[in-house]
């Protein structure tokens, strides 16, 4: 067949990563060690306590003293097995109905040298001092682990991690955290209640480990070690808590009504205000269940898109960014974001522009233990203008076959409304999955799709492998993706029509002695990324970038040097920017590419990315470079700044520049109220966009919203365009939990 032809490439890199692989292996062998027994692990013992337990970040009553000390942890991070740099101290505590943590942090240098780059919730881990508590109480590998991180400034971030390593980043429980800074310390308290955790029946023992990212000299570590080659978030690594007896769980609903008005505007038109209402509802049906509602679902309060300039001939890959869709979102997630997802949130609630669609309501289902998960979706938006109402429904089913074995299902169908002179039609998709963990090191995952098309009748076949190793020395990554002609995924994402793609990744990460005491590690790496057209195998193109200088240093800083060797082979005429029109041919051209991060997490630091070299028939000069000012952390300023320069290129030897203007402000009064101010200016687009908001957490996950958008198109638009739009929403949701 045509498509193995094409792939007779990717099986000779295959046996070379083989060959690599087994040669490394040995080399990991020495440095990663396998879970130990339960009973070989550390323990603590909760405490279970009558009185009340202010959260003030001063753990000063009583009943902390009573409370067993989990101590003496063990770094990960940079230097596996060495004890930590700074000592910590965790007490824990529970009654009736939270779970109450503290943690004693020492920190010698003093708070001028804590590092935390702002005071938004959800922050960035890598960039941040915090303290971290991992829980599973199934204690198995197979369930998710419950992630709470707490900055010195008691800035709040929770995350479900799950088996496959996919996690979901936005998931928000209801929680409370203090902190207080000392002089060479900081300490923190945590409350979390019993209902926001899931825990089996009369359980009393559960994983847990706790760890700390110390980000002043690059260190991380833990209560219960973990290989340096892995994550934290791998309870088989885990400590364990005993004499815990939780209540049992009874009525669960969470209840989040919101109430806005909307003021908009377009030129010089009046102003049009639009009162709405809405909401979600939670409904625990049990530790492992969950049945969700949402009416007149609004996302005013998400972050925009970052504008980018594309300069390659696949789609732009956004990612998703509001709320309900992020919770719970790897369970419908089995491809490869940038490359194929059969379903992707994003075409729901937004046009193909990302002008948001009325979302009339919707349903999920929710159901995950140890044997099985599962997941439906059902939500129905209105149409536009440019764009008809559609009904989308997902069904997903994943099944542990062994501990390390898991197969899965899943089903997405869009309904499209007929209208705009279109008739109704059906987008049916079917996935089949598998997730196997061969080894501790090393997982291999896949998928198989099938659409069809009601209306054009078009079906179609699309694959998926990923094959992933990750040593203490090494890396090796590979994605192998076949997408056939006629495969349509209204409801997903693909970066392009009818392709092979082949990418792989292998990474090298040496330490010596003579290193200077500031360098981590030095990380040489190879990546590829190979296109062939799926329907006949001819080549489209490819990219080798060999990055023979990685320089990773103690502050987190990162220095690299790459040469990137392209081969396009474009049967249709191509247009990355505006009036640059690249002619159908074979061109093969070099790039020269020089990046650089200093310490993200310091009040002052920069980002850069230089290139240089040829760019199909002509040449190409790309400049990013970003200044970031942050004295303290309640204030934040960001500049970025991105220039493409087109040296005679295209059919008419165009010499052109676009520019790409990004400012950000960032201002908190403390970690419940923050004000942001997000500008983009694209010479490309044509266009100036400003988004402005303020948030109030009034309560735990209860906020107050101001928005303000702003978009000014600087061109004369097409009709039914408007020159200018500018809007501002306000914005009130409660939850409260029965």
């Amino acid at each position: 067949m045509k498509i193995f032809k094409a792939l007779r490439f990717s099986k000779s890199l295959c046996l070379l990563v083989a060959f690599i692989t087994t040669g490394l292996h040995q080399l990991n062998a020495q440095e990663a060690f396998a879970p130990l027994p339960v009973a070989s692990r550390p323990h603590l013992q909760a405490t279970r306590v009558t009185g009340p337990i202010n959260i003030d970040g001063v753990p000063d009553e009583a009943a902390w003293n009573t409370a067993p000390v989990a101590a003496h942890f063990t770094t990960a991070y940079p230097r596996q097995g060495d004890k930590a740099t700074y000592d910590t101290e965790v007490r824990l505590l529970y009654d009736d109905k939270n779970i109450y943590i503290s943690a004693r942090c020492d920190f010698p240098p003093g708070k001028k040298s804590l590092q935390v780059q702002d005071l938004r919730r959800d922050f960035s881990y890598s960039n941040n001092e915090l303290f971290e508590i991992l829980i599973d109480p199934f204690k198995d590998p197979r369930m998710p682990v419950m992630t709470f991180c707490v900055t010195p400034y008691g800035t709040q971030m929770d995350i479900m991690h799950y088996a496959d390593f996919s996690y979901d980043y936005k998931w928000d429980a209801v929680w409370q955290a203090a902190s207080k800074i000392q002089e060479h310390s900081w300490t923190t308290e945590v409350a979390i209640p019993f209902t926001s955790l899931r825990y089996p029946k009369n359980s009393t023992e559960w994983s847990i480990n706790f760890a700390r990212n110390i980000r002043f000299i690059g260190e991380t570590n833990g209560w219960s070690p973990w290989p340096q080659a892995f994550s934290e978030t791998q309870l088989a690594y885990g400590g364990i808590l005993t004499n815990i007896v939780p209540p049992d769980a009874g009525f669960n609903l969470r209840v989040e009504p919101y109430a806005l008005v909307n003021a908009k505007r377009a030129d010089n038109n009046r102003t049009h205000y639009k009162p709405e209402v809405g909401g979600e509802i939670k409904y625990a049906i049990n530790s492992n269940t969950l049945l969700e509602g949402t009416i007149n679902t609004d996302f005013a309060q998400a972050d925009v898109d970052k504008q980018v300039v594309n300069l390659s001939r696949s789609s732009v890959f956004f990612p998703e960014k509001r709320q309900f869709f992020l919770e719970n979102s790897s369970l419908f997630s089995v491809g490869q974001n940038s490359i194929i997802q059969p379903f992707f949130s994003r075409r729901i609630g937004l046009s193909d522009n990302g002008s948001p669609l009325t979302i009339n309501g919707g349903l999920r289902f929710i159901h995950q233990d140890n044997k099985q998960s599962a997941g439906i979706l059902v939500m129905k938006q209105n149409g536009d203008t440019t764009e008809n109402g559609a009904l989308f429904g997902v069904f997903r089913y994943k099944r542990s076959v062994s501990h390390s074995l898991q197969l899965g299902a899943m089903e997405v169908l869009r309904q499209n409304f007929a209208g705009l002179n279109q008739p109704a039609s059906v987008n049916p998709l079917e996935v089949v999955d598998a997730f196997w963990q061969v080894s501790q090191p090393l997982f291999i995952r896949g998928m198989a799709s099938y659409s069809g098309n009601s209306q054009s009748g078009q079906k179609g076949q699309a694959a998926f492998a990923e094959f992933n190793y990750s040593a203490t020395h090494f890396f090796i990554d590979w994605f192998q993706t076949a997408v056939s002609k006629g495969y349509q995924a209204q409801t997903g994402f693909i970066a392009r029509d009818n392709f092979i793609n082949t990418q792989p990744t292998l990474y090298v990460f040496m330490h010596k002695k003579w290193f200077p005491k500031n360098v981590q590690f030095f990380s040489p790496q190879f990546t590829a990324d190979i296109y062939h057209e799926a329907s006949s195998g001819k080549f489209q193109e490819a990219s080798v970038i060999v990055m023979p200088l990685q320089l990773f240093f103690t502050n987190q800083s990162h220095l690299d040097f790459s040469i990137t060797s392209s081969w396009e082979n474009l049967t249709d005429n191509f247009q990355p920017v505006r009036n640059v029109d690249i002619a159908a041919a074979n061109y093969h051209f070099n790039r020269y590419e020089f990046y650089g991060i200093t310490n993200a997490a310091a009040p002052f630091s920069a980002e850069t990315r230089l290139s240089t070299g040829g760019y199909y028939n002509g040449r190409l000069n790309s400049y990013y470079l970003s200044l970031r000012a942050a004295p303290v952390p309640q204030l934040s300023l960001v500049m970025s700044y991105t220039l493409n320069d087109f040296k005679n290129v295209g059919i008419n030897q165009v010499s052109t520049t676009t520019h790409l203007l990004a400012p950000e402000l960032r201002v908190a009064a403390n970690p419940k109220m923050l004000l942001s101010a997000f500008y983009q200016y694209n010479t490309d687009a044509r266009n100036g966009s400003l988004n402005a908001r303020f948030s109030w957490e009034y309560r735990p996950l209860s906020f107050i919203y101001l928005v303000v958008n702003s978009v000014n198109n600087y061109y004369k638009t097409p009709f039914g365009i408007p020159q200018r739009q500018q809007g501002g929403i306000m914005k009130v949701t409660y939850i409260r939990q029965i």
